[in-house]
């Protein structure tokens, strides 16, 4: 019987549940593999299972040490190699370059560089992967798969009424009420969205920002600190948020604003799309390239005060571009990248399969 091992498992990934019911009954899911049991996993028949990588920071980014950090990875890079000249076949999806504010940056450079070299197969959701991850490693492309990330239709609940989520928010009708929502970490630049909200200007109604997302103590007291000295109109929940608000959230605002320092594949920008709201994006030229076409997408300027210039030109209630987000949203369902997915992964085990059947003889 051919197998799937994840790692890490498939909670941590974009595309959760999406190899639900597009594999054969007759292979093996282990989703819930952590990365010790991982190690064990893989000297037990390798030529017939499928390591599907995801994150990889569960490998070098959870310690302190630098040392320890090395010994982790090349640990992890030598089993996977006995596991490849075993008949183990690696699948990859490069979720980003390198982690988000990873402590060791050359460890992890290292382990993204074996992983290119290992994988059988390179899942990537952005055309502009290859060319942002070139500093660090190369993606070869004859081993690289584009899969985007899919919208989240049906893995939230329905759409709310616009009017009704502002008037339990007090927000006015006038007035622009910008969403982060999600974990309040320092790449996202909340700090920066709540420097330039608060000393932008508009002809007509406040700027609202409204922050819904898990923060630590310390960011958030980071958080209302800013909110306090810049005057900034807030609407704050900085705790996690259930999957029953979420709809609520997105209701409410006019657009959903990404100021992340560092952007490759964005599910917050589909969740978005998800709920017919735009997005205000840094006028990167990756997400040019990507984004640049679509008519619910906003820009601004990375230079000082770009972010406020873009704001004080945003539009409130924006019918055409809830349309535009909500029907780029329906070109591209989760149902449609499940398919794809499991086709990759589908030639994998086949491959893995021909390969057992083979080493029998």
């Amino acid at each position: 019987m051919s197998r799937l091992l994840v790692f890490p498992a498939y909670r941590e990934n974009p595309f959760l549940d999406l190899l639900h019911g597009r594999l054969p009954d007759e292979i093996d899911v282990d989703d819930e593999v952590e990365l010790d049991a991982l190690l064990s996993s893989l000297r037990m028949r390798p030529q017939d299972t499928v390591l599907h990588m995801n994150w990889t920071n569960p490998i070098a980014q959870r310690t302190r040490n630098p040392f320890v950090a090395a010994r982790g990875v090349w640990r992890f890079v030598r089993a996977l190699t006995e596991a490849k000249r075993a008949g183990m076949t690696i699948l990859w999806t490069v979720h980003n370059v390198l982690p988000h504010d990873a402590r060791h940056r050359w460890v992890e450079r290292s382990l993204h560089r074996s992983l290119s070299r290992l994988a059988d197969t390179i899942h990537i959701m952005s055309i502009s992967t290859a060319v942002a991850a070139a500093p660090e490693y190369r993606l070869p492309p004859d081993r690289t798969v584009r899969i985007p990330h899919p919208s989240y239709f049906g893995a939230y609940g329905p759409r709310e009424d616009r009017a009704a989520a502002r008037e339990r928010l007090g927000i006015g009708a006038d007035d622009l009420a910008l969403l982060m929502l999600g974990q309040m970490r320092a790449y996202k630049g909340v700090r920066e969205l709540i420097e330039e909200a608060g000393t932008a200007t508009r002809q007509s109604g406040r700027v609202v920002l409204l922050l819904a997302g898990n923060a630590t103590e310390d960011e958030a007291a980071v958080i209302n600190a800013l909110v306090e000295d810049h005057g900034v109109e807030t609407v704050r929940q900085l705790s996690f948020i259930d999957a029953e608000a979420v709809p609520g959230w997105l209701a409410a605002a006019d657009v959903v604003v990404l100021p992340y320092s560092h952007m490759l594949n964005s599910g917050s920008m589909m969740l978005a799309a998800t709920f017919a709201r735009p997005v205000l994006l840094p006028d990167d030229k990756a997400l040019r390239q990507e984004h640049g076409d679509r008519g619910w997408v906003h820009w601004y300027a990375r230079t000082p005060g770009g972010l406020r210039a873009a704001i004080e030109q945003l539009p409130v209630g924006d019918e055409l571009a809830f349309a535009a987000a909500l029907a780029d949203a329906g070109r591209w369902t989760p149902q449609d990248a499940g398919t794809a997915f499991a086709g990759e992964v589908r030639a994998l085990l086949a491959r893995s399969g021909a390969s057992h059947a083979q080493h029998d003889r």
